[in-house]
């Protein structure tokens, strides 16, 4: 529960402060992909490489890395959605507190009520905001998602962990599971990913629109 808050409160506070400083993206949005029957814009696609100083769309390779990484997070997302932790009371309350902070970050005056027409008009000519509610939901989804599927697992199952360290001893330091836990939980960690991502690829399909993508690395 505490890793649960400090992490919505970092991510919170990321994208609030983000908010001031996103430049708008064009009118035209054309779809970069459709992860389990959903579009994908380009603009969220750029938006989210933009975040990240490591990724240069201008280059095939790097552009490549980040495809594959942005495939996986729509996966894991769109496996959350299926699950329905979309729909829970607790998941719509915190989405709803966090448009009302986001909102407030446009607004001159603190104590301005933000009407209907108010919220319409941030929609229409702020589209950052869009993306930073995507994001903002869509990370929650993820960090849901993956701490059943890959955290709480890797430190619950003790019988996987023990088969897992049984595997693959020869690689640590130790021959004692305790000597070296924290170690095997990492990388059973990462074993689970591994193996929990290749079921969603199998699980939903995903279609790239390359002829979107190249444009990029003109």
């Amino acid at each position: 529960m505490e890793k649960r808050f400090h992490f919505r409160k970092l991510l919170v506070s990321l994208l609030v402060a983000a908010s001031v400083v996103v430049k708008a993206q064009t009118s035209v949005d054309p779809t970069v992909m459709n992860v389990a029957g959903k579009d994908v814009p380009l603009s969220e696609f750029v938006y989210i490489a933009g975040k990240n100083s490591e990724v240069n769309l201008a280059d095939s390779a790097s552009l490549g890395t980040y495809l594959e990484l942005f495939k996986k997070f729509k996966l894991k997302v769109a496996e959350a959605e299926s699950l329905g932790m979309d729909t829970t009371q607790s998941f719509v309350n915190e989405l709803k507190g966090y448009q009302e902070q986001l909102l407030k970050s446009y607004s001159k005056d603190s104590g301005e009520v933000l009407t209907p027409d108010k919220i319409r008009y941030i929609e229409q000519n702020y589209p950052e905001y869009k993306h930073l509610m995507q994001e903002y939901r869509d990370g929650i989804l993820l960090f849901e998602v993956s701490d059943r599927e890959v955290w709480s697992r890797a430190s619950s199952d003790a019988a996987g962990l023990e088969t897992f360290f049984e595997q693959t001893k020869q690689k640590y330091t130790s021959d004692n599971l305790d000597a070296v836990r924290g170690e095997v939980i990492a990388d059973y960690q990462s074993w689970l990913d591994n193996q929990w991502t290749k079921r969603l690829a199998d699980k939903y399909p995903i279609k790239v629109y390359w002829e979107v993508l190249k444009k990029l690395t003109k």
